[in-house]
This record gives structure tokens, sequence and C-alpha cells, in this order.
């Protein structure tokens, strides 16, 4: 029988022909579902932003509208109040003045026995000896807390939007200084605050953006080491190549990588859903993007965390 009409040598090349084919359109398949795949991968990473960036504007909508709110309830009051104690230290001192006098009238002989008598027992009764020793103390106590309370008011207002949100040139230091005031009572006596802050170049930022990213920040350094000996937080900033550092280390639990991949997803959190809502990191995350940094986390379960916000300096254009 002859090749050229060899039925098996016939069939073989057109099984060959066949399978080779099968295997050119499986590849082709192959690499459009691929391609697909990253379609769907660069489209769920841009999903993700815009859904975080809308959550962000929320959030901070929210915060400044309710930080807005609280600093002119409060501010009012504080104002009115801080002017009576002023007025009331006034009249104090008048006071002091009469009771003074009484004093040195009882110890001479111009008043008669009986009336001597009424205000001997007038002061022993009222103890006015002692209200006078503690009245200065009392009242300064008193001025030293209202004006904490505006300092604090004052911070909280840093939180707020203001009435445009395009970036002004400022120091960043300023802002991360005024955060650490406003927790002060947070961290005060739960954590050994260690401070290297060395000096840093203006930046074109949204301040108040920022100042939010470093109180939560801090917020969870301060969570982390709930159940740590010696806690303690590190914070330090540093200038080098046209890029801001600033770095917030703790000695807490730590993450495993598992929770690194995922801490910047919105409503991702390891917290009881009494203590968190997952949006804070998602927030950090955006505003860091919108100005064109980024955030690297450095962190090994059981070991504390290391994030470092790295920032463009940014000038104002002539």
């Amino acid at each position: 029988m002859s090749d050229n009409v060899n039925p098996y040598k016939q069939a073989h090349t057109r099984e060959k022909a066949a399978r080779l084919k099968a295997e050119q359109l499986l590849e082709d398949k192959s690499r459009k579902l691929f391609q697909q795949k990253i379609k769907l991968e660069e489209s769920y990473i841009k999903l993700r932003q815009q859904e975080s960036a809308m959550l962000q504007n929320e959030q901070l909508a929210t915060l400044g509208t309710l930080s807005a709110g609280i600093a002119h309830e409060i501010n009012n009051p504080l104002a009115f109040v801080l002017s009576n104690m002023e007025s009331l230290n006034n009249y104090t001192k008048s006071f002091q003045k009469l009771l003074l006098l009484t004093q040195e009238l009882i110890q001479t002989e111009g008043i008669k026995e009986t009336e001597k008598s009424l205000l001997t027992d007038l002061i022993e009764q009222e103890d006015l000896a002692f209200i006078n020793e503690d009245v200065d103390e009392l009242l300064k106590d008193t001025s030293d807390g209202l004006h904490r309370v505006r300092k604090i008011i004052n911070n909280l207002r840093s939180f707020s939007p203001t009435q445009n949100t395009d970036k002004v040139e400022t120091n960043l230091l300023k802002g991360l200084k005024s955060t650490l005031k406003l927790l002060d009572s947070e961290l005060k006596g739960s954590v050994d605050l260690q401070l290297s802050l060395l000096p840093l170049p203006n930046t074109l930022c949204n301040p108040n953006e920022l100042n939010q990213v470093f109180l939560n920040l801090i917020l969870n350094a301060k969570q982390a080491t709930e159940d740590t000996k010696e806690a303690t937080i590190k914070i330090s900033s540093h200038y080098q190549n046209d890029t801001i550092f600033i770095r917030i280390q703790d000695n807490g639990c730590g993450m495993t990588d598992e929770v690194k991949k995922q801490i910047f997803i919105p409503f991702f959190t390891t917290k009881p859903m009494d203590k968190g809502t997952g949006m804070g990191m998602a927030i950090a995350y955006g505003i860091i993007a919108n100005h064109q940094g980024k955030i690297i986390i450095e962190s090994i379960e059981g070991s504390g965390a290391t994030f470092e916000i790295q920032l463009p300096v940014i000038q104002t254009k002539l």
C-alpha cells in the first residue's frame, strides 16, 4: 500500500492537526480569560478606591460637622464662664479684705464684746478662715481647667473642615502636636510616649485630613498596646530627598500577614463590633493617597507594628 493513500497516516495527520488546533483554541481562550481576569482585578481596585474615597468623604464630613458643632456649643458658654471667673476672682479679693479687717477689729477694743462674739461665732460657724485659705487654690484650679478645655476645643476645631477644601502650605508638626494634645488624656498614664520630632519643611496639604490620619494611627497604636506591659509608642519625623517621613511605632500585639493584606480594606477590623467600624485605616489610606503619598507597614504578630507615612514636599507655585 502506498504512503500517499495510507489511511492510518492520514488519520494520524488529521488527528494531529485537530489536536494542534484545539490546543491553539485552548491557549487563545486561556489568554482571553487571563486578560479578562486582569481587567476584573483592575476594575475591582478602582471600585475599591472609589468606595474608599466616598466613605472617606462621608466620614470626614460627619466628623467635621460633629467637631464644629461640639466646639461651637461648648465655646460659647465657656467664654461666659471664663469671663465670670475673672469677675468672681475680683469679688473674692474684696471679701478677703473684709474678712481680714473683721479679724483685725475683733482683736481691738473698739467694738463691744457682744459684737466681737457675734463676729467670732460667724467666722467659726461658716469656717471663713479655711475658706479664705482655700478659695485662691480653688479659683486657680478652676481657671486652669477652663483654659485646658479651651485648648481642647481649639484642637478639636482643627478636625473640622474649612469652608474651602483647597490645600494650604503648612508644617505637619503643628498638626501632629495638636493631635497629641487632643489625645493627652487618652495616652497619659497608659503608654510611654517617646517623641523624636525633627524639623520638617512646609508642604502643600489639607492639614485637617492629615490630622485625622495622625489621630487614627495613634489611637490604633494605643489600642494595640492595651495588653502590653510597659506599653510604648514612639513617634518620629524627618525629612529626606524631598520626602517627609512620619513614623508611629508601638510594642503592642502586632499583625499577621493576612491582617496586613486587608488592613486598608473598608469595614475590615480585628476589633469587637462595638469597638471598631473598620473605617479608620481605609480613610487614612485614602487621605494619604490623595496627597500623593503612601503608608508603609512593618509588623510581626506579637512584636508590635510600625506605620510610616511618606509624603512628598509640595511647595506653593509662585
